[in-house]
């Protein structure tokens, strides 16, 4: 049985991963395995893989200019609302744990590690003794006890982060055993937590309690790290930069805002070794990092190609524009060269049919719920035509619900384009063409499936052309219909009214991250969301693979479980994925420890690991 809920309900979930647009430490650490350094290869045209490029110790001096931030909402990290400002203080908070930035592992960070202790119901994480605030403060256990139940668990908090640390709707408790060691109690033993860890900056107890005392809580969310007015004059143009005791552990510091231009960052004085972590002995490295604001895409593009900045992610606009060529063709006389970072953890695009019974005639119902109709679907889309057509070139075939970026990421076997097996699941469907009118008949009615996807992706609207063209080969026509995103959810998660989408998914690091969307329970459950009980013996054992999955502590024995959960959506394809895009960086030449990954590099990861080889 279903049961609805309004759209709005899960909006949010929908905003954060419905795009429409190893374990390193146990108890101690493991012996880090130094990684090979192969010859750069070529993996598109002009397109470089430093798949396996470890990194190397640096030295100090030098600028990077980036261009990511179109406006500035305020500095707090806990509460904007902006991914580009959110990645950029990224550079100057820190979490309890972190990503390695290569390999993708979890790593220390502030702490240097952790133990599972307590049959696995607890973590004990011991902090480095040397982690100070850019003011020079030490951190300690209380401000990670500050930090989790006075700012992430406050519900007065304008903030989105609580629900990391709940497990089953139940909060985690936190325990300060000395100055220098935390224990987090969990409602039940749960490996993704750890990554919750990597995504809950520490913040200054000793700048933020004494501002709640004196001004609630709405000083933090109204207060801390805003830009404002000086003297409260809101008629003043003048503005302070809302930065002065913006303090955090990282490798930077904000040294100057000028509203509407830029944020310059600058070396933290007090940032040093951090046990447990993937630490360079000097970092970071770059003596000044620049965030120029309000730069359009274009002017952007551009702006790197002549020279004016030094990083730009490419968007899958440039490609379907053509500016990629000029990307590409440009490489030697602007001074940069272009990298591969893997799969993009971006929004991919699949195919799904309705399987909710509520809304679907019986005939209908049974037909989609036929995991050999869907196969046969699967065979008719000729994606490499798709991938050489919209993204010339830069996409995957994929079939597996995971990136390659993932740690429980599993190779899937190729999609094939089979137009002639396709045919015969269809006869043996009872879609047949009796009539020889070249369309096919289910009960003497010619069949047809309406399919939507969302008209503001251009991307999506040239790949839905031609995947209706290629099912309307095989006799089945196709009702396509672009229509607005908010429509799109609308149908998916409220009314049900829909026979096909396109649509696409952005891709994790952790499978539970996306949980909601496989579990049959999920409120992105796509093609039947809000079971009571799951409805087929495939969604049944999805369900416990990813108890299992979250269960487990050690990532390596997690694995079979997340690997068996990739085998089954490959299969019953509840989702008949399309393509995956390709991540690809531009970076100017005279760096070093350039190591792109889609975890990682985007999000300013690696800014701390680079250094200048030559002067700009």
């Amino acid at each position: 049985m279903l049961k609805r809920f309004p759209a709005l309900t899960v909006f949010t979930f929908v905003a954060a991963i419905l795009s429409i647009a190893p374990m390193f430490f146990l108890s101690g650490c493991k012996a880090r395995k130094t990684l090979v350094v192969p010859e750069q290869k070529e993996v598109f045209k002009g397109v470089i893989d430093t798949s396996n490029e470890r990194l190397r110790t640096g030295k100090r001096g030098g600028t990077i200019i980036r261009a990511d931030i179109p406006e500035i909402d305020t500095f707090n990290i806990v509460i904007t609302r902006s991914k580009p400002v959110y990645e950029t203080m990224k550079l100057v908070f820190e979490p309890l744990l972190s990503l390695h930035p290569v390999t993708g592992e979890i790593q220390g960070c502030i702490a240097s590690g952790y133990r599972i202790t307590n049959d696995g119901f607890s973590l004990v994480l011991e902090l480095n003794e040397n982690v100070r605030f850019s003011d020079g403060r030490l951190c300690t256990a209380e401000d990670v006890r500050f930090s989790i139940e006075e700012i992430y668990m406050n519900p007065d908090v304008d903030s989105k982060k609580t629900d990391l640390l709940k497990i089953r709707d139940r909060l985690v408790l936190v325990h300060k055993i000395d100055d220098f060691t935390v224990r987090i109690d969990l409602p039940v033993p749960y490996r993704p937590f750890l990554y919750s860890l990597t995504k809950l900056e520490i913040l200054p107890s000793h700048i933020l309690s004494p501002l709640i005392r004196e001004g609630g809580v709405e000083a933090f969310n109204r207060k801390w790290g805003n830009p404002r007015p000086q003297n409260g004059d809101d008629t003043n143009n003048a503005f302070s930069d809302g930065t002065d005791d913006v303090i955090g552990t990282g490798p930077y510091v904000i040294e100057e805002y000028i509203p509407g231009e830029l944020i310059r960052l600058t070396p933290n004085p007090h940032f040093s070794s951090r046990a447990g972590s993937a630490y360079l002995e000097g970092m970071p490295y770059i003596e000044e990092v620049l965030q120029l604001i309000g730069i359009d895409e274009e002017t952007k593009r551009l702006k790197f190609q002549i020279g004016e900045i030094d990083f730009y992610d490419v968007a899958p606009g440039d490609i379907l524009s053509g500016d990629m060529d000029s990307l590409v063709q440009n490489r030697e006389e602007g001074g940069y060269a272009l990298y591969y970072a893997g799969q993009t953890l971006q929004s991919n695009h699949f195919l799904t049919f309705n399987l909710n019974d509520s809304v679907l005639s019986e005939e209908r119902f049974r037909l989609f719920s036929d995991r050999r109709f869907r196969e046969a679907i699967s065979l008719l889309i000729d994606r490499e035509q798709i991938i050489r057509d919209v993204y010339g070139g830069y996409a995957f075939a994929s079939g597996s619900p995971e990136r390659d970026a993932s740690w429980f990421y599993k190779q899937s076997p190729a999609l094939v384009y089979d137009p002639l097996k396709a045919a015969a699941i269809l006869d043996e469907l009872g879609l047949t063409d009796k009539d020889g009118d070249g369309t096919r008949e289910l009960s003497g009615k010619p069949f047809f499936f309406s399919l939507y996807t969302n008209g503001d992706n251009p991307l999506r609207m040239k790949m839905a052309g031609i995947i209706t063209r290629q099912i309307e080969k095989a006799g089945i026509a196709v009702d396509f219909e672009p229509i607005d995103y908010d429509l799109v959810v609308t149908k998916l998660l409220d009314t049900f009214e829909w026979e096909a989408v396109l649509i696409g998914l952005e891709g994790t690091v952790d499978p539970n991250d996306a949980s909601w969307v496989w579990e049959s329970k999920g409120p992105l459950h796509l093609w039947a969301p809000y079971q009571e009980s799951p409805r087929t013996e495939w969604e049944r054992r999805i369900d416990e693979l990813f108890a299992l999955g979250r269960t487990t502590w050690e990532a390596e024995s997690a694995k079979p479980f997340y690997f068996e959960y990739q085998d089954i959506i490959e299969k019953e394809k509840p989702v008949i994925p399309i393509v995956v895009p390709a991540e690809i960086f531009g970076i100017r030449n005279g760096f070093g420890n350039v190591v792109p990954r889609a975890s990682s590099y985007n999000s300013l990861a690696l800014v701390p690991y680079l250094y200048r080889t030559k002067k700009r």
